[in-house]
């Protein structure tokens, strides 16, 4: 099978990363003391760090003394847009890629792996995840395989392409699901304060803000490294976030040169974020709201949500020094075993801080869904959401593309898991 959206540092990118997961994998399995022969004929029992108790899906075995937990799905995604606007973003295939078209089909499937064991050092654990997928207008005729993360951790440490320290909000929505939040290659260490809180500080890649056709979202290069920063205080009914990160911003490459704030063409890029997510007993026992927003000052790419970023990519089609925030809130409600729901409304406002002018582009976004989950592992899902997207170029040609409007989109699905 070919992929013709993958270029060929992205495969090369790619083949490095199975490589080191592998050879991950097996130094994660190799035993921290050698076994007695009873031990060894101990039959096929669970290792003792094994966690059997959860019911989150997953098939558990031994793996050399290692307890694993294989995973795996495969879903069927059928969206209907109605626009008012030509040009504008509605559909982000899980390859990255926008499609303004009215109509798109996705079939995807994922499978993952996880590890974990005691040694003489602590708990070792790994994780490696892939997915393949094809979507109507995604760019390519036989879809496209990418690994969509992966990590290795030590006691407090971890490394690998994970979720950036500035994601907080997440959220079941058909229509972000490539999922809400960011991810990135990062090293970070975890100290915990106490039982509910910790602090805990990283290196990341950059997220790119305009499209980049050779690394995308999985940028693997930390000669300018994103350093972060998050407290959380997460107990069984209560979660608070509290991040914020700063960067070196180059703009020695902007064709905006002329019309920067400033004569500096380095500065430094700084955000942050405050999130929550409460208890609503007072509705249902299982109820929850959950809730983020986020300042940005020349990290343009760490505001809203995942689905956000990708349309902003597509958006923004020159590097510039940039200020913005966002908003995201959403409101999850069970009705019964059977039956949930979940509701989101986020909001973003992104402006080019330039000398002598001002480009600005405001989304809004909105949705509302139903599942249904009939048996163990089995959901089917109904959407209803909304885009509004608003353009201000100001009289600065090529800083944005594309036109304001706003659609209606509908949202069938129906997926199985391991």
């Amino acid at each position: 099978m070919t992929w013709p959206c993958v270029t060929a540092s992205r495969l090369e990118s790619g083949r490095r990363l199975l490589l080191f997961a592998s050879l991950v994998l097996a130094i994660g399995t190799v035993p921290a003391a050698a076994e007695s022969g009873d031990e060894a004929d101990a039959g096929k029992a669970l290792p003792a760090v094994c966690d059997d108790d959860g019911d989150d899906g997953g098939v558990r075995f031994d793996l050399a003394g290692a307890c694993a937990k294989l995973t795996g799905g495969v879903s069927y995604t059928y969206q209907q847009a109605k626009n008012s606007a030509a040009g504008l973003p509605v559909f982000v295939n899980p390859n990255g890629t926008v499609s303004s078209g009215t109509s798109s089909n996705t079939v995807s499937a994922n499978i993952g792996l996880e590890t974990q064991r005691q040694t003489a050092v602590g708990l070792f654990r790994s994780t490696f995840a892939a997915e393949w997928s094809k979507a109507t207008g995604d760019g390519t005729q036989n879809g496209t395989a990418q690994v969509t993360g992966w990590s290795v951790a030590l006691g407090g440490a971890t490394a690998g392409y994970i979720g950036t320290l500035m994601s907080f909000w997440e959220g079941d929505f058909l229509s972000t699901t490539n999922a809400p939040g960011r991810s990135a290659n990062a090293i970070n260490y975890e100290y915990a304060i106490d039982d509910a809180n910790s602090i805990t500080a990283g290196l990341e890649t950059a997220l790119p803000t305009t499209p980049d056709a050779q690394n995308g979202l999985g940028n693997y290069d930390f000669t300018d490294p994103v350093y972060t920063l998050r407290w959380r205080y997460e107990t069984d009914p209560l979660t608070l976030h509290l991040s914020g990160l700063l960067r070196r911003a180059d703009f020695s490459r902007s064709p905006l040169r002329p019309l920067l704030p400033d004569s500096s063409i380095v500065r430094t890029g700084w955000a942050v974020s405050l999130g929550a997510k409460v208890p609503l007993a007072f509705i249902a026992d299982d109820d929850d709201a959950s809730i983020q927003v986020t300042y940005a000052s020349d990290a343009a790419s760490y505001l809203g949500i995942g689905l956000d970023l990708t349309t902003y990519q597509h958006i923004v089609r020159s590097t510039g020094p940039t200020v913005g925030w966002s908003g995201v809130a959403s409101i999850h409600h069970v009705w019964s075993d059977e039956f949930e729901s979940n509701a989101f409304a986020s909001y973003v406002k992104l402006e080019a801080d330039l000398k002598m002018a001002r480009p600005a582009a405001q989304t809004l976004r909105t949705g509302v869904n139903l599942f249904w989950k009939p048996a163990d592992r089995l959901k089917f899902g109904v959407e209803i959401g909304t885009v509004e997207v608003k353009l201000e170029p100001n009289g600065i040609a090529g800083f944005l593309d594309g036109g304001s409007g706003h659609a209606l989109v509908g949202t069938l699905s129906v997926s199985a898991e391991l």
